[in-house]
């Protein structure tokens, strides 16, 4: 698959209140289309959205759209679509999928693509949503194939040729830090083990239970946390409930994650519900070993290929969903040198096979410009799978 000839005008809708990981994704990927000659706009629910998009040097305009019956929205929409006269829109938040639907049908929009990066985006979750993806959506791009399967099901009389799965691509800028002035930076203790995360501070992502974890762990053990959200408050409070002020460090928005992944032995994930996490990705590009539950999506980024393939040896470990579950793991994994060189060299191998940034915006370009959605499925699973 090359590149396009063709200069697209490509606009993308993203209706979310803060900036987290599909955001970041959203707009990267605006980025890579950017520098190859596209041009993007970048539709978004507020001004502060808006100046986050620009600071990345991607056009943003406000686009607000509400509830499923804010039909006003929609008109609105539509109409700063027809006078931009895009050749595609990226829905990129599916619950604004029905009133962006709407607006690029009005406005006469050519190609309307969605993108799932949620478990629980999934057309049974209202009509509005079935009606939108089989009457005004040409593609479905789903970053794990996991969540492929269910969404697939729920739509039973539709191609399923127009719903694959494209991974999320990752590429981080530069060399890596090194891991001593990244850890004296971001004040961490310089010798001890040190695992954490980069993650929305929010109910989905579970931080209480990796608090739980980190408490059973040794007391030499320290816990970085690089984001910020609405539960910061909370969780620092059970932190210091717990004993753990002084080995649970909360970094705040780290603009630098690879000097947050530099810093680390061990990258957990212990969400409850997830897509294909593009903080678990960033990981494995760092070439840091992962410790997840079993969301979706850990399973096509982590679990070990069959013997002889390139990808035989895992790059992380897939746990239950329990504090003692995840400890034990960590644990394992601290006191074995040998074997978390191992899963970095590996992380890195995955990452450059499976998660590319390229490869990703190939996927998309190729899709956004009219190319059969079916010849980019990049899961396990086939294409015409029912």
């Amino acid at each position: 698959m090359s590149a396009q000839a063709v200069r697209l005008r490509i606009a993308a809708h993203n209706g979310a209140a803060r900036f987290g990981g599909g955001e970041k994704w959203c707009l990267l990927l605006l980025q890579g289309l950017q520098a190859r000659g596209h041009e993007v706009r970048f539709f978004c629910r507020d001004e502060a959205m808006r100046e986050r998009a620009e600071s990345m040097d991607v056009s943003a305009s406000v686009g607000r759209l509400g509830g499923h019956l804010m039909f006003s929205d929609a008109f609105r929409f539509s109409r700063q679509l027809r006078a931009w006269e895009p050749d595609a829109l990226l829905v990129s938040t599916y619950k604004k999928l029905w009133l962006a639907g709407m607006a690029a049908t009005w406005a006469d929009v050519p190609r309307v693509v969605a993108r799932i990066g949620l478990s629980t985006d999934l057309p049974r979750r209202h009509w509005t949503y079935r009606l939108a993806l089989r009457r005004w959506t040409d593609a479905v791009l789903i970053n794990a194939d996991g969540i492929r399967a269910d969404f697939v099901a729920d739509l039973p009389l539709a191609d399923p040729r127009r719903m694959v799965t494209v991974y999320d691509g990752i590429e981080l800028p530069g060399d890596p830090p090194d891991r001593t002035d990244a850890r004296r930076a971001l004040g961490l203790p310089v010798d001890a083990p040190v695992v954490g995360s980069v993650t929305r501070l929010a109910g989905q992502k579970r931080i209480d239970r990796m608090l739980e974890a980190v408490r059973r762990l040794d007391q030499s053990v320290h816990l970085a946390l690089a984001g910020t959200g609405e539960l910061k408050d909370s969780l620092q409070a059970r932190a210091r409930t717990m004993g753990l002020a002084d080995r649970v460090h909360f970094l705040g928005f780290q603009e630098d994650v690879s000097r947050v992944l530099a810093a680390l032995d061990l990258f957990l994930l212990t969400s409850d519900k997830e897509g294909m996490a593009n903080a678990m990705l960033e990981a494995l590009a760092a070439g840091v070993p992962v410790v997840s539950t079993p969301v979706s999506g850990a399973d096509e980024a982590l679990a070990p290929g069959e013997p002889g393939d390139p990808d035989a040896e895992a790059p992380g470990r897939i746990v239950e969903p329990a504090p003692q579950a995840i400890a034990d793991a960590v644990a394992e994994l601290l006191d074995d040198g040998s074997a978390r060189a191992a899963m970095a060299a590996s992380a890195r191998a995955r990452h450059a096979r499976r998660f590319s940034f390229e490869g990703m915006v190939d996927a998309w370009e190729y899709v956004l410009a009219g190319g059969d959605p079916g010849t980019v499925h990049q899961g396990p699973t086939p294409v015409e799978v029912r």
